[in-house]
């Protein structure tokens, strides 16, 4: 019998932390610009605006209002095809492409740097004691939990991590966040990064987050495909948080030392032409069925289920059981309570069903509905 609750995250789920929802993303980096112009390199915004502008050929009027996918649909597209794009050869698109990821990336940074996040505190707490369960063996007969993840930010990621490093303070047994994928440790002797399945080996557990479109503490290995991670530092913007172009160590022990195994970011940027043929994309998307296939309930928080993510839609049709329940968390607001109402339909749409709905955001689900679940455990 089913008992799996799986826990799917979209942009929303940090809105109530700070994070700027993906439309406004674009319109964030340039009001950082104006209050904190520091945060960038000098440059770094004039050059994005001249792409807009002189490449794109947007009106500096809409800038604050394009698209990231009209952005990077066609970086991406013509990358993938080393096709140039209008004044910029395949080489300067690549230069572009990482300019307007670095700014998103700092601006994400600058303004989560002091927003409060006791919410997401209380769901990696929840999560971490229904992991527990699997410790001593007990993954073979209990798997209650998971989280499919579609946002870049480490919020939750080292929030999980600090719980589980308080948590096995007082106790032997282990537990680790596990992405689903094959993961090395970006500092060699940090024993906190360890691949989930040798954790359960040796009687641990692991809090499953499976970060669909990447994450920003990853770098991958070229050659040998290895994600690497480090926990509370957002490695992927490299080289622009000072960090230098580190190597996959395995290689270079294996090869010697190549350029060819300079670490780099491989985050799926938000565009219409998603490449998901990275193996440790297809390992994490694969797993990601295998969770939702087992779902007695899926909570959606923060997510719109959009047209043009057309592979999670399409990975929820075919893996997601008519039985299973669902749930929409999201925030009505008063503003615009009717975009809630058409999210509720789109969702009983697209399942073909009634579902659960909860309107007054995600932390406040995780401090009706969640935190309570710890509590009483507690308290007996």
């Amino acid at each position: 019998m089913k008992n799996k609750t799986v826990y799917i995250l979209g942009a929303g789920f940090a809105v109530e932390a700070g994070a700027p929802i993906q439309e406004k993303l674009i319109s964030e980096i340039f009001k950082v610009n104006e209050k904190a112009p520091h945060v960038f390199r000098d440059d770094s915004i004039a050059q994005f605006k001249n792409f807009l502008t002189n490449t794109l050929n947007i009106g500096e009027r809409w800038h604050n209002t394009i698209p990231l996918e009209d952005i990077f649909t066609p970086l991406d597209s013509c990358i993938a095809n080393n096709l140039s794009f209008r004044n910029l050869s395949v080489e300067k698109l690549k230069d572009k492409r990482q300019l307007v990821f670095e700014l998103i990336g700092l601006t994400m940074q600058h303004i989560l740097m002091t927003t409060p996040k006791d919410y997401i505190t209380q769901f990696a707490d929840y999560l971490v004691f229904k992991s527990k369960q699997r410790i001593s063996g007990n993954y073979k007969n209990c798997d209650p939990v998971s989280v499919l993840s579609t946002n870049w930010d480490i919020l939750l990621d080292n929030s999980i991590n600090l719980s589980i490093q308080d948590d096995d303070f007082n106790n032997t047994e282990q537990g680790v966040v596990d992405y689903c994928c094959h993961v090395s440790s970006y500092e060699k002797n940090d024993e906190t990064v360890k691949p989930g399945l040798e954790i359960l080996g040796r009687g641990g557990y692991n809090v499953k987050l499976l970060k669909l479109h990447g994450s920003l503490n990853w770098l991958l290995c070229p050659r040998c495909q290895r994600i690497y991670v480090k926990f509370y530092q957002k490695i992927a913007m490299n080289p622009f948080n000072g960090i230098s172009n580190h190597s996959c160590r395995h290689c270079d022990k294996n090869f010697g030392k190549e350029s060819s195994h300079r670490l780099v970011s491989n985050l799926i940027m938000p565009t219409y032409l998603k490449d998901l043929t990275n193996p440790q994309y297809k390992i994490i998307w694969q797993n990601a069925g295998i969770e939702l296939s087992e779902a007695k309930k899926i909570v959606f928080i923060g997510y719109s289920l959009p047209q043009a993510d057309f592979e999670m839609r399409q990975l929820l049709a075919r893996m997601v059981d008519k039985k299973t329940e669902i749930e929409v968390v999201d925030i009505r607001g008063d503003k615009n309570p009717d975009n809630y109402d058409s999210l509720v339909r789109n969702y009983e749409q697209f399942f073909g069903r009634k579902i659960l709905s909860y309107e007054f955001g995600a932390s406040k689900y995780i401090e009706e509905k969640i935190k309570p679940l710890i509590e009483a455990v507690s308290f007996n």
